[in-house]
């Protein structure tokens, strides 16, 4: 066997070594971003839960003269602010999660691999 042949062969090794760790590595982010993104659908659901609670309490309290003027514009004003930055996350999240769906499906392929070995090319 040629030094060149060896070569190749330690190469095909350490690459193939990189891409097993950057899945495993990945798929533990997937996990995690996966966890992240029931988290916030829950959270979600159950602010909008809260937020009809709420709502009845605070008109049952109104209707028997417990409290007035309460200030529902400024309540309804938060309750959207905090749903909206929860959306804008899970957005992300979901980008997130489509991102790394692409690149384990690149490294899945062999797709991944090819990028690899052309980079090294360009590095020889």
């Amino acid at each position: 066997m040629s030094i060149e042949e060896c070569k190749q062969i330690i190469l095909d090794n350490f690459r193939s070594i990189k891409l097993e760790k950057d899945y495993a590595q990945l798929q533990l982010s997937l996990f995690q971003v996966e966890e992240l993104i029931s988290h916030y659908e829950k959270l979600i659901d159950l602010q909008e839960e809260i937020q009809s609670k709420h709502y009845q309490a605070i008109k049952h309290m109104e209707d028997i003269d417990l409290i007035e003027d309460y200030d529902y514009v400024k309540w309804h004003q938060k309750r959207e602010s905090e749903a909206l930055s929860w959306k804008h996350e899970l957005e992300i999240l979901s980008e997130y999660k489509r991102q790394i769906n692409k690149i384990l499906q690149d490294i899945e392929d062999g797709t991944a691999a090819k990028t690899l070995k052309e980079d090294e090319k360009e590095f020889n």
